[in-house]
């Protein structure tokens, strides 16, 4: 069975190291909600996500943890448990990525880190990336990713148009106030679009992607003034490009890539939505999911999403992770 490489982005925001040197630069923050600490938090969803990968995802290769000096407490468990082979699962530094680009280390900004995730050693040709609040919910195979040398995107085609004339006017109010406009993820998904010279774009969703790693690396080689105002930026900021959207476009502009409609996630956004996520995390027509700000949840409902999760991934998560939901 051919087998691809998975990449995983996570930090612990609770760190109290991560968090002093995060201070140090948020200053530079461009804005606000950039900098809001929900951003960086983890509530073990990256168990969950490993879990899925284990139990759902028969062709997985190398899991890589790209993280910033940190080690998820129970991330070797997986492999002392024989939940997955010996070595299996590898972190990689923010500092491996950024060699060469040392000048803009630290960063606190997943944009940037996406940037450069085409460095990563040995890393698979075609490989999936998700971030750590990303999960399987079912059953998944190499053709839900790749077919007949094309890679498979679910999404819609949007127009650029509406959207530049929207940030145009979050531009100007926030000019009155001598502020930027916070970073929107649809409108970095259409400067993706943009920088392979498209006028519209293909939107896509919150659940693992398909990237080009030699794609990736040809077009920041080709244009590396375009890397560095990308990777400039320690925190979001509304003049960056998504690189997954730059794959994607790249894919679509080379007549590689097979579109499709977008797809039903079990979505955890807010309390509201709590119910209907607890009853598609169940339905295994339902692919891919993902949990969202599970910090900002009342103790209660977070928990019950946390058991829940533990019920569907416990044989394939560490006995100590477990547990430790259990004393919560």
């Amino acid at each position: 069975m051919q087998k691809m490489d998975i990449v995983i982005a996570w930090v612990d925001g609770s760190d109290p190291v991560w968090q002093r040197r995060r201070a140090q630069y948020a200053g530079e923050s461009e804005t606000a909600a950039a900098a809001e600490a929900t951003r960086f938090a983890s509530n073990h969803e990256i168990y969950f996500c490993i879990a899925s990968i284990l139990k759902y995802v028969p062709f997985c290769g190398t899991i890589f943890v790209v993280t910033d000096g940190q080690t998820p407490a129970y991330v070797h468990e997986f492999s002392a448990q024989g939940l997955c082979a010996q070595g299996q699962i590898k972190i990689i530094d923010h500092k491996e990525i950024f060699e060469g680009y040392e000048e803009f280390y630290p960063t606190f900004n997943s944009l940037s880190i996406e940037s450069l995730l085409w460095k990563i050693k040995d890393l698979s040709k075609y490989f999936l990336y998700l971030n750590d609040d990303f999960f399987f919910n079912a059953p998944a195979s190499i053709e839900d990713f790749i077919r007949r040398e094309k890679v498979v995107l679910r999404g819609h085609w949007e127009n650029n148009f509406t959207i530049k004339i929207k940030t145009g006017l979050r531009r100007a109010i926030a000019n009155i106030f001598a502020k930027k406009p916070a970073a929107k993820h649809t409108v970095s998904q259409m400067l993706g679009a943009e920088a392979v010279g498209l006028r519209k774009f293909f939107k896509v969703h919150h659940h693992p992607h398909i990237l080009d790693k030699d794609s990736l690396a040809q077009f920041f080689q080709q244009f590396p003034d375009v890397l560095h105002r990308q990777i400039r930026h320690r925190f979001r900021s509304i003049d960056q490009l998504n690189p997954v959207a730059l794959s994607v476009h790249l894919k679509i502009t080379r007549h590689e890539a097979l579109l499709q409609p977008d797809v039903p996630l079990a979505y955890l956004k807010n309390l509201q939505g709590v119910p209907d996520f607890l009853k598609k995390i169940k339905d295994e027509e339902i692919k891919y999911g993902c949990m969202q700000s599970l910090d900002q949840l009342p103790t209660s409902q977070a928990q019950e999403i946390n058991f829940a999760m533990c019920e569907k991934f416990k044989e394939f998560l560490p006995l100590a992770m477990i547990e430790s939901h259990h004393e919560d």
